[in-house]
């Protein structure tokens, strides 16, 4: 399936108008349907990486522990539909039934967490980073980003060790994208714990409610954290990052994850 297509358009600028081509991502509705019916799930994605997409969401949502709960996963095109079958947490599955929570824009992307409870599971890993390399990770990441430079309508998110991406995904959705690039990691059984993730969206309360069930240490956005993501991430003790561009960041949560710089003078930059 197509992720992007060319459309004729009358463009305005500098007081004319003209004529011109512009190219816009593709957005589809597809439908999850985990083990013939159990749960049946419609999401608006982009039409690429859908098994992992799939079972991202799965484990997001803390249905699944391991590879080895995942039997199969299929994609059927001409039914827009991706199907998996495999041992899942049933109980999990019930509340993404009966009390999902929509999250904060991007197309009803949430969760089936509750967001109330003041603490999660501990995320334990020690791993630690230097600013510098979740800088030049940055950049690696900006570089990767080829379908937003061609049409500025997707979201990016990639797994990365201290000074290299391993995983790298796009999705309109910025819930999507993250869900993709686990699903690609549990596919692929790439551990979590010792690894980090970027990604360009808004670090919302539902996005740390995933990171914190997949056990990722670190979480890094380009855009802002919510509160209750911070407090989310405190009591999970999970690094939370954000705005993370150019040469600076902010640490919200974690602090001990991300080392002192070497030269003072950068901390100010």
């Amino acid at each position: 399936m197509d992720v992007s297509r060319e459309y004729p358009i009358r463009r305005f600028e500098a007081n004319q108008s003209a004529s011109a081509a512009d190219r816009v991502v593709s957005e589809a509705p597809i439908e999850l349907v985990v083990n013939d019916g159990e749960l049946r799930i419609g999401m608006l994605c982009l039409p690429r990486d859908l098994e992992a997409l799939a079972v991202g969401f799965l484990a997001g949502e803390n249905a699944l522990r391991s590879r080895r709960d995942v039997l199969a996963v299929e994609f059927d095109v001409s039914q827009g539909r991706v199907s998996v079958h495999g041992d899942f947490d049933v109980d999990v599955l019930d509340n993404i039934r009966l009390r999902w929570t929509r999250g904060t824009g991007c197309g009803g992307g949430g969760t089936a967490a509750d967001l109330r409870l003041p603490r999660r599971a501990p995320v334990g890993t020690e791993m630690s980073v230097a600013p510098q390399q979740l800088l030049q990770l940055a950049r690696q990441f900006q570089a990767r980003t080829e379908l937003w430079q061609q049409t500025g309508g997707v979201h990016a998110c990639a797994l990365a060790e201290a000074d290299n991406i391993l995983l790298f995904a796009e999705d309109v959705g910025r819930h999507n994208a993250f869900d993709k690039v686990i699903g690609m990691a549990v596919l692929g059984e790439v551990a979590l714990a010792d690894k980090l993730i970027i990604t360009t969206g808004r670090l919302s309360a539902e996005i740390v409610a995933k990171a914190v069930n997949c056990g990722v240490p670190i979480l890094a956005s380009r855009s802002a954290v919510t509160d209750l993501a911070i407090e989310l991430a405190r009591g999970a003790g999970l690094t939370l990052v954000g705005f993370l561009r150019g040469r600076r960041l902010n640490i919200y949560t974690g602090y001990h994850r991300i080392q002192e710089p070497g030269d003072p003078t950068e901390a100010s930059e």
